[in-house]
């Protein structure tokens, strides 16, 4: 009995851990997703400035900035959405699993109610007389 009770109690703690670890490994891989990217375009940085000669090249460096800024603001938008992404899924997750188990805590307490038996003439003479 205690171990069923314990099996029922735990399992929703157990579903919110495994969430939560679920989540915690996408915001990793779209961490990991993104230092690939930074660093993708810190090495283009790099590889432009280290073709640098003379003034023509200082000059095609220079004006390629604007393009590069460009294509960073970009990078960190999509990363911005797919952190948010990963935010709204355990959100939406997380609300799903609460309201479930607020239904079946809700079903559990009704079952003991609904089996439980009518007392009897004896029992209500008992319980009077203790009074």
């Amino acid at each position: 009995m205690f171990t069923d009770s314990f099996k029922i109690s735990s399992e929703p703690v157990n579903r919110l851990n495994k969430l939560m670890m679920e989540t915690y490994s996408g915001i990793v891989d779209a961490q990991m997703s993104s230092l690939r990217g930074y660093m993708g375009l810190v090495e283009d940085q790099a590889k432009a400035a280290a073709t640098i000669r003379d003034f023509d090249g200082v000059k095609g460096f220079v004006e390629a900035q604007p393009e590069r800024f460009n294509q960073l603001v970009e990078r960190m938008s999509e990363d911005l959405q797919q952190f948010a992404k990963v935010a709204e899924d355990f959100r939406n997750e997380a609300s799903q699993l609460f309201q479930s188990t607020v239904a079946e805590s809700a079903e559990a307490a009704d079952q003991p109610a609904a089996s439980a038996k009518p007392a009897t003439a004896t029992q209500k003479k008992a319980a009077a007389s203790n009074s």
